[in-house]
């Protein structure tokens, strides 16, 4: 028995990456914020706080490539699927630059004064990450909005990620491409199915149109004799 889910291709990774960078890159400015207050542990949270914005960071180059994978398919759709799945691109690619850069800054912030030998005081400290935040918070409201056009791609367009040979035969995802195209060819399908159309017949039903179907055995005669009876009631009907 297999444990492990078949393995998307490249595009079908998107759905499953998409949610680290905005889980990590949500966290980070909260241990940023708690260093400012909690001196004691300020080293260690502002350290925590630079590895969940840099492995966010690494994240959405990740997202942004299976995404672009995955656009391609669907910006095959209606035009104003296109539309929108283009838009969602440019605010992902957006979100990418504006959070590598932030990176960049708050490790300058975090390990230039220990690489210089010097250390801030608490004001000039405190007022650099204070206007490191409010930057941050530009950003969030970027990685935001890409996600909230993502999730109108899935949930009000009904685009899908694409399914491998494995996992359709899993039944693991949802169907391919369009949903409600997809849904309502499953809905016609069944609906064959239960009217009997396509299953082949069993019984007399079996038998070819125009030939006769078989006659019910009389009450008291074995098979053999009715069949010999049959026999010569067809030989003497058939003569001149």
């Amino acid at each position: 028995m297999n444990l492990l889910p078949p393995l998307p291709n490249f595009s079908g990774l998107h759905p499953l990456v998409v949610h680290f960078p905005i889980a990590l890159l949500l966290v980070a400015p909260l241990l940023v914020l708690v260093a400012l207050v909690w001196r004691t542990l300020q080293r260690g949270l502002l350290v925590a706080a630079f590895t969940l914005m840099l492995v966010g960071t690494a994240a959405t180059w990740l997202a942004f490539a299976t995404g672009e994978a995955a656009g391609e398919r669907a910006e095959q759709g209606a035009a104003r699927v296109e539309a929108i799945v283009e838009q969602h691109e440019e605010l992902a690619e957006t979100t990418r630059n504006v959070f590598s850069l932030l990176t960049l800054v708050f490790a300058a912030l975090v390990f230039a004064p220990a690489m210089l030998r010097r250390t801030l005081d608490r004001v000039p400290f405190t007022a650099a990450h204070a206007a490191f935040l409010v930057l941050y918070a530009g950003g969030a409201i970027f990685l935001v909005n890409t996600a909230h056009q993502g999730g109108r791609i899935v949930h009000e367009f009904g685009v899908r990620a694409e399914l491998t040979a494995a996992q359709r035969e899993g039944g693991l995802t949802l169907p391919v491409g369009q949903g409600e195209a997809a849904e309502s060819e499953e809905e016609e399908a069944r609906e064959h199915a239960a009217r009997g159309v396509g299953t082949a017949p069993s019984g007399d039903a079996a038998s070819p149109a125009g030939s006769p179907a078989a006659s019910p055995a009389r009450p008291g005669v074995p098979a053999g004799e009715e069949s010999a009876d049959r026999g010569s009631h067809v030989a003497v009907t058939s003569r001149p």
